[in-house]
């Protein structure tokens, strides 16, 4: 039997799904936490999870619509108010039509949208102890069925904000000369959410969930530690330290230890959420752009093409009310395009990971095709 078809006899019964989102958190330093290497064989880990956004709003909204920010209506910082919700269904909207209760526990209610949940709690971040909190929200919920609940875990970011972005400038010298201390105070925020993702998990496992509940583990967007001067977080450039994500899916019934490192969108989240549970996509609203990657799970290759967009609050071409940089990414090349400064970028990602030698200019069949598709994805499609 295929793994496609695995999924869907073993949920006769609708799963509960707990989605516990790590903000911030760098796909390439996980693997430096042996918790994180640890998770990968209970999982089917996608290594290679590219976000439409490097930061929290733009990043959900496409999430949670299966929708590139051009299309839904969040394409700048500034515009969770755009969320075209008349337009655009949302994976808590789909899982309650399927019958699940839909609860959400997040730092600030705009970072995703509201349209689908019975109810979003919103928490303090400088005063819950979250580990504590996510418990009792699980002892509560547990009591409803199905359900489909939502966790933000910020801590993250909250001490990015105390001792990274409140304390330096964009160019500040101290902090970008400082890499390898800052990236040591990173990991060490990095183990405490592990620390808190063991400690949920465990609770999840002893209050008998697991035995139909499917565990969704991801990072948004990443974070800079002073890898470009200019962007002392996140949110100005689409280099992959902030653009490349990771995802771990956990249940009793899937295959564990299976690791997948082709490219997987976060726009392919929702529809890939549908087919396993077998809830068709509404043609009465914007189509989908994401698509299923329960193919890969099943071992198949693929190419797809993922498109990320932002506009910094800072950094040396600031653009909060719209985007203004813009990049197309293959598993092997990366195009990036300032709007405002009108640089390219090209890298080759297979040889130049860290995306230092500008190869602009020099690959023209390549560049071509990669402007062409930028240009494609950049179009709202209804």
């Amino acid at each position: 039997m295929g793994i496609i078809n695995f999924f869907q006899s073993k949920f006769g019964k609708k799963p509960n799904i707990i989605m516990i989102m790590i903000d911030g958190a760098r796909s390439d330093v996980i693997g430096s936490v042996n918790y994180y290497k640890q998770l990968k064989k209970d999982s089917i880990f996608c290594s290679k999870l590219i976000t439409y956004a490097p930061y929290t709003i733009g990043s959900l909204h496409s999430l949670f619509s299966g929708m590139y920010g051009n299309n839904n209506g969040v394409n700048g910082y500034y515009k969770s108010y755009g969320f075209d919700a008349k337009n655009c269904l949302t994976l808590a909207q789909y899982l309650k039509e399927a019958g699940y209760y839909t609860e959400a526990d997040v730092v600030a209610k705009d970072i995703l949208p509201s349209s689908g949940f019975d109810k979003i709690r919103v928490y303090d971040e400088f005063k819950e102890d979250l580990t504590e909190r996510h418990k009792e929200i699980l002892n509560q919920i547990s009591q409803k069925g199905p359900f489909f609940l939502f966790l933000d875990y910020i801590s993250l970011h909250t001490n990015l904000v105390h001792n990274v972005i409140k304390k330096y400038s964009d160019f500040d010298k101290e902090y970008f000369d400082n890499r390898k201390n800052n990236l040591k105070n990173y990991l060490q925020e990095v183990e405490k959410s592990a620390n808190y993702l063991d400690s949920l998990l465990k609770k999840i496992s002893e209050m008998g969930l697991l035995d139909n509940t499917l565990v969704i583990i991801f990072s948004d967007h990443g974070t800079s530690v002073g890898d470009r001067p200019g962007e002392k977080a996140y949110g100005v450039y689409l280099y992959d330290y902030t653009i490349r994500c990771f995802l771990y899916i956990i249940s009793k019934d899937l295959p564990k230890g299976l690791e997948i490192n082709e490219l997987v969108r976060s726009i392919d989240i929702l529809p890939t959420m549908l087919e396993i549970l077998k809830i068709n996509e509404k043609k009465s609203h914007n189509k989908i752009q994401g698509k299923s990657f329960l193919p890969l799970i099943n071992g198949k290759t693929e190419e797809r093409i993922a498109y990320s967009e932002t506009g910094g609050l800072g950094g040396p071409t600031p653009s909060p009310e719209k985007h203004n940089v813009f990049a197309v990414r293959t598993n092997k090349w990366k195009l990036i395009y300032n709007e405002t400064s009108k640089k390219k970028e090209l890298y080759d990602l297979e040889n130049d990971e860290g995306e230092i030698n500008n190869l602009a200019g020099k690959k023209p069949d390549i560049e071509r095709f990669l402007w062409e598709e930028m240009k494609n994805h950049s179009e709202p499609k209804k």
